[in-house]
């Protein structure tokens, strides 16, 4: 163990910024959503009988040395203080555990734990401990560590007074030792879980954020060359107009095709987050580099591939080709693309290159270089000995595409903290252990008998570690229940062969492994039993109350301390699995406002582009003034849409209504459409105007689409607390029901229905499609 505290430190400020469910309740083993939503209580209440375990033995040992009522009424006293201190402050989450109160509060403990030693020498003699794991909890760990030995320490030099048996001073320092390790792993676990539990979206935050820098390399690769194509080629087009009309038809005929092209790739992202085609984005390649006049040799043989790896690679030969294309002057251009064994090759190899490249530096290849890497793969570029240049990508087959979001430092600290867990765990079983067999080598000096019962205390250390502890372990499961009752086998055994007194702690063992496998309507009551079966068996050997208290409440105290630190390591890691399956659920989630708003903003400005485009294609001979009005425009929705593309991936963007209607007018008149607007609100909050607008330009995305209308009104009217816009068409001849197939309009109900409005879309009596935003003001 490397730290005493701030290796189990969770971020105090972590906030969730979105609810989702959490995993499924798995009630076959306790895991899953229950177990997590239960652990912050449960952990909790095992600390709680624990601690007050410790304090009723001191106390139990405190009535048994006959001191005077006033001396035992005080010491009761001191124990429930002690006890509040350490449940009520120390144990609290959210307690400040660096800081001047802390330590004047850690002052009051240590007053409270040496000073009544002298008053009650050995019955006092456990208490220390809970200052050595609250010491562990409050200080660095530099200062911690020293400090706990100073603590140990000094409780040993005292045992040495009181007794002067070195054997009685091992089992105290052992035993005040795994005590005080136990206080700080039950105190601290407890609260990681609170932490985790509370903070459970933290990982889901970073997870989204990572998406959203995904989706916006792919925005860059899948929309942004196309848009960046559709300027350059207006700018020539305007030239065009009057002097080469021919020409400018050809780049019309350009520009139209980029413009569909890109609005398909548009409406795919927006059915669910584009996987590429790698059969398509092959064929693609092959004929745009044959156009070109490059030679092209494509050689394809690999297996079935998972979706991201396609994907992947379907990109990086988009990429090489249009690095072919813009930076060479290839004649000739070899794409091989190989499967062997469990990892996949891609070659793009062209002969245009004539300097040295070093590592891919530019935006696009970099990128793919970094996502390469993280799944474990090779990226380079370069001249080959023949001087032809080579892009190279191997990556393994099988990897997962969550490894790309493994490295992400929010989820390091939880996997550092359950790590650190389960060797505390194992440090406090086998110090448990160590002082049980001590404690029988008080009641003999035969080596067989104490070895023997090391053997077994050894046996249920390795089953409860190894096993138990693990948690992918099925617990209610038939290997389970057969290492329990193997566990109980060795128990009995024990018992007959040595005794109660002997096998105390292998007792406490089985009590924790019940506890731990069986259900809870039977696991407890099965807890009693063996706990009472020990106090009965101990009363009939021997009349000492305090021998009898004792034999029933450490099974009792151990038994929940195995229970407990078990139990905590694996609710740590699974809500560490849960934080991560929420991830995934948000991350899904933003994949779907990704799709949403794609739509919504690129959808209309592509469906402009391309009505515009085919308009001048039209007038570039008829009416060449009003051609290079209509290129005008679409120079300047261009412009728009990659600017789009780029708020699309860094969030929501505030639309102006007033904007949006005189946008509407323009393109409905482009398109020969009658239209009447009518503007009747005020001034609107910029989330409902944001949302108005996104409609309008929805639903003027389907009238330009979907019908063939005349005429089209568009109004706006507020009526009290609500807004309600209105598209009237007359040129839809389908169905309701065949209307709302489009994803548009259920993105938009989802919309507005989450603002607390209504939307609905449908023929009236006239014949007349509707499209009504109710919204509040």
């Amino acid at each position: 163990m490397t730290s005493a505290s701030d290796e189990l430190e969770l971020p105090a400020d972590a906030r969730p910024a979105t609810e989702s469910r959490t995993a499924g309740d798995n009630s076959e083993d306790g895991s899953g959503a229950r177990g997590p939503l239960l652990a912050p209580v449960m952990a909790r209440a095992i600390i709680a009988v624990v601690f007050g375990g410790f304090c009723a033995i001191a106390w139990l040992l405190v009535v048994d040395s006959e001191t005077s009522f006033g001396k035992t009424a005080l010491a009761f006293g001191y124990l429930v203080v002690l006890l509040a201190l350490q449940l009520v402050y120390f144990s609290r989450p959210g307690t400040n555990l660096r800081s001047p109160p802390t330590y004047a509060i850690v002052a009051v403990q240590a007053a409270l734990v040496f000073l009544p030693m002298w008053q009650y020498e050995y019955a006092w003699i456990g208490l220390p401990s809970l200052l050595a794991g609250t010491l562990l909890l409050v200080l660095p760990p530099p200062i911690a560590w020293p400090a706990f030995g100073a603590v140990l320490t000094t409780v040993a030099i005292v045992d040495w007074r009181l007794t002067g048996d070195w054997h009685d001073v091992v089992y105290v320092a052992v035993g005040s030792s795994v005590a005080g390790l136990q206080v700080y792993g039950l105190t601290r676990m407890a609260s990681l879980i609170v932490a985790l539990h509370a903070a459970r979206t933290e990982l889901a935050n970073s997870a989204v954020a990572h998406e959203r820098l995904r989706f916006a390399h792919d925005l860059h690769d899948l929309l942004g060359l196309s848009l960046s194509a559709i300027a350059p080629r207006g700018e020539l087009t305007l030239r065009l107009v009057g002097k080469n009309p021919e020409r400018a038809r050809q780049e019309l005929s350009e520009i139209l095709d980029i413009s569909r092209r890109a609005l398909a790739d548009v409406r795919s992202v927006a059915h669910g987050y584009r996987d590429l085609n790698l059969d398509e984005e092959s064929r693609t390649a092959e004929s745009v580099l044959a156009s070109s006049r490059v030679d092209v040799r494509m050689e394809l043989n690999h297996g079935e591939l998972p979706v991201h790896i396609r994907t992947l690679l379907a990109a990086v030969l988009r990429e090489g080709v249009g690095n072919v294309l813009e930076h060479s002057e290839a004649e000739r251009c070899d794409i091989i693309m190989r499967q062997a064994g469990d990892r996949v090759s891609l070659d793009v190899v062209n002969d245009g290159v004539v300097e040295e490249v070093g590592a891919p530096s530019g935006g696009g290849l970099a990128k793919l270089a970094d996502r390469v890497t993280r799944l474990g793969g090779e990226f380079t570029t370069g001249l080959d000995p023949d001087g032809r240049f080579r892009l190279h990508l191997s990556v393994p087959v099988a990897v997962g595409e969550a490894q790309e979001r493994q490295t992400d430092p929010a989820e390091q600290t939880p996997r550092r903290s359950v790590h650190l867990a389960r060797a505390l765990t194992t440090v406090v079983f086998l110090g448990m252990a160590a002082q049980y067999v001590l404690e029988v080598g008080f009641r003999t000096s035969n080596f067989v008998t104490i070895g023997v019962i090391a053997g077994y205390l050894l046996m249920m250390v390795l089953i409860q570690l190894l096993y138990f502890s693990r948690p992918s372990t099925q617990l209610r499961s038939p290997t389970s229940y057969g290492l329990v009752v193997i566990q109980a086998c060795l128990v009995y055994t024990a018992t007959l062969q040595f005794g109660i007194a002997s096998s105390l702690g292998l007792h406490a063992f089985l009590a924790g492994s019940v506890l731990l496998v069986l259900r809870p309507a039977v696991a407890w009551p099965v807890f009693v039993g063996i706990v009472g079966i020990v106090g009965l068996i101990q009363a009939t050997t021997s009349s000492d109350a305090l021998l009898i208290a004792y034999a029933t409440l450490g099974p009792v105290i151990s038994g929940l301390v195995v229970y407990g630190m078990t139990w905590m390591v694996r609710s740590m890691a699974e809500l560490r699995a849960a934080r991560i399956q929420l991830a995934q659920v948000a991350v899904a989630e933003e994949r779907l406002r990704f799709a949403r708003d794609l739509h919504d903003l690129l959808g209309l400005s592509l469906s402009a582009i391309t009505l515009k485009s085919e308009l001048a294609h039209r007038l570039v001979t008829a009416a060449p003034d009003k051609a290079r009005e209509e290129l005008n425009e679409i120079l300047g929705i261009s412009r728009l849409a990659l600017a789009d593309v780029r708020l699309v991936a860094s969030g929501y963007r505030d639309l102006s209504l007033d904007e949006e209607f005189r946008t509407a007018e323009s393109l409905l008149a482009a398109a020969d459409v009658d239209v009447r607007l009518d503007l009747k609100v005020g001034e609107l909050p910029d989330q409902v105007g944001t949302l108005l607008a996104t409609v309008l330009r929805e639903g003027v995305t389907n009238v330009l689409r979907h019908s063939k209308g005349e005429r089209c009104e568009i109004t706006v009217e507020q009526q009290k607390n609500m807004v309600y816009l209105d598209i009237v068409n007359d040129g839809v001849t389908q169905t309701p029901e065949t209307q709302n197939n489009g994803s548009g309009i259920s993105n938009l109900s989802y919309r507005v229905a989450l603002f607390g409005g209504e939307l609905t879309a449908g023929l009236e009596e006239d014949g007349r499609f509707r499209l009504r935003a109710k919204v509040p003001a």
